[in-house]
């Protein structure tokens, strides 16, 4: 097992994919026209708003979907993508069909679907306003002590564990550095936006933000020359390169952008998106093409996807029908866990599985067969630690 969070050891994806989206991402990020002080306030910003409107959504919704309701809440966040501000009405929706499947009548799930988007026509609002106020002299006040660091601006706070902080240093080394200043800026602006994206400063769930044990890793990186997450952040990628959502906040940090424009015709990736079943099912209509290509110019591609184990779902049978699927792998539910969503705050940093989890190998005819061995040291890599916790 090579220890730590980040594993340097391996080349940095410097293929022609790569490269393109990389720099695809960083126009994209210029085109902004913001800097990183900039995008800090704004952040923060972002992170205030979506906190009020947690405990408004616990005390409108949270009685009829109960324990889960904090899960829901950052689904319902989701919808909206990277804003994590869900005004349109596709989220309203999603938060209709929510309510109703946790047993609301029809009329109780569109009054309190249309409460919330109010709500969130008011936060998006406020981040408005705060683009217009945004500045260039924010100072972020940085504490550190043994547990980690404490990064501030005004009342918005963001922490982060000792490990991860000096992760994410090394990782703006890599890809950015031009002062720790700046430094500062990027990760309290990063942290923000996925603290946000988890429920907010006073409510976290982070279930859709799981990550595989290193070992793992380590395993699909010897044995299938994995070194590129297609779905990850700052915060839980294993490698330098990675593809993440929320690329603008990421891309200092070494995101290579949305993996949706990340085309790569050869190598290796871990796969491992929320789980959704929607993004799921774009997600592997996305693979699919690039598998084609790869296929077409006689080029080695694997994609190792894991979800949860979801026969008879349009999703899942879409990969695990594939003539492109060479193999499906099922482990247990009692038999694997997690790093936790929240493992960058959380003092205890795994997860108990809440269901069977499925292993597909997505691969051309030119990639290394998934033999019963290396299937093997998968399954042993994905043991849950003895401290893990259940959900």
């Amino acid at each position: 097992y090579r220890e730590g969070l980040l594993d340097e050891s391996v080349e940095q994806s410097r293929d022609e994919a790569a490269d393109a989206a990389r720099r695809a991402t960083g126009k994209k990020c210029a085109a902004l026209g913001l800097n990183r002080s900039q995008i800090a306030f704004i952040e923060a910003s972002r992170l205030s708003a979506i906190s009020n409107m947690c405990m408004v959504f616990e005390r409108v919704c949270g009685a009829r979907l109960g324990k889960r309701w904090c899960s829901a809440y950052e689904e319902w966040l989701a919808s909206a993508g990277t804003s994590l501000l869900p005004v349109a009405e596709t989220s309203r929706l999603y938060l209709v069909r929510k309510l109703e499947k946790a047993g609301a009548n029809e009329d109780d799930a569109v009054r309190m679907s249309h409460q919330m988007t109010a709500k969130a026509n008011d936060c998006a609002q406020r981040v408005e306003v705060a683009k217009t106020k945004a500045h260039s002299d924010v100072q972020i006040d940085v504490q550190v002590d043994n547990g980690g660091a404490i990064l501030a601006f005004g009342k918005v706070a963001v922490r982060i564990n000792k490990d991860h902080f000096e992760k994410l240093r090394r990782m703006y080394e890599l890809h950015s550095m031009i002062s720790e200043r700046d430094f500062h800026l990027a990760t309290f602006a990063m942290v923000c936006r996925y603290d946000a994206a988890q429920g907010g400063q006073f409510r976290f769930a982070g279930g859709h933000h799981t990550a595989l044990h290193g070992e793992v890793f380590d395993v699909l990186r010897d044995a299938f020359g994995v070194s590129c997450e297609l779905f990850a952040s700052p915060l839980n990628a294993r490698w330098p390169t990675f593809c993440s959502k929320h690329w603008d906040v990421d891309h200092a940090f070494g995101s290579l952008g949305d993996y949706s424009e990340f085309h790569p015709s050869s190598g290796a990736f871990e796969v491992n998106p929320p789980f959704e079943e929607e993004l799921v099912l774009d997600m592997a209509a996305h693979l699919t093409t690039c598998l084609k290509r790869a296929s077409d110019a006689n080029k080695s591609l694997t994609f190792v996807v894991i979800t949860p184990h979801w026969p008879n779902r349009p999703c899942w049978e879409a990969m695990a029908k594939s003539g492109f699927c060479t193999r499906v792998a099922v482990v247990p539910v009692r038999e694997h866990g997690y790093f936790e969503g929240a493992q960058h705050r959380k003092k205890s940093r795994y997860r108990m599985s809440s269901s069977d989890t499925s292993l597909l190998f997505l691969q051309t005819n030119f990639a290394g067969e998934p033999t019963d061995e290396k299937l093997r040291m998968i399954r042993d890599a994905f043991r849950p630690k003895p401290n893990a916790k259940s959900k």
